[in-house]
């Protein structure tokens, strides 16, 4: 039986998605778009997409798309669209690089 998770799992997991996010400078799946890093407020990080838009994504949205992952592990691998069925729309595509700085074994602990 897997034990529940509590707010500060997540809140650990996203500080650990932001930290790789700054020590690498951007997010990117392979054959996918890349997203680089801006800057970060208390509640959201901005990321600038290839276009030259920025993206705004906020951290309660991470942590939201790790219990998706963690509900169906799947969306890992499917790609940006999966998240939709989770109501994460418009920043799909550079929340799903976020999490894909970490293994789907981390994502799952």
């Amino acid at each position: 039986m897997r034990k529940s998770k509590t707010m500060s799992d997540y809140d650990d997991m996203v500080k650990l998605i932001i930290k790789r996010l700054r020590k690498r400078g951007f997010s990117q799946v392979s054959g996918y778009n890349r997203f680089r890093y801006m800057c970060e407020t208390e509640k959201a990080i901005i990321l600038l997409r290839e276009k030259g838009t920025e993206a705004r994504i906020p951290l309660a949205k991470i942590a939201a798309a790790i219990e998706a992952v963690r509900q169906e592990p799947a969306i890992y691998d499917k790609g940006p669209s999966a998240l939709r069925k989770y109501g994460i729309t418009h920043i799909n595509s550079p929340l799903w690089s976020l999490l894909n700085l970490l293994s789907k074994a981390e994502l799952m602990l």
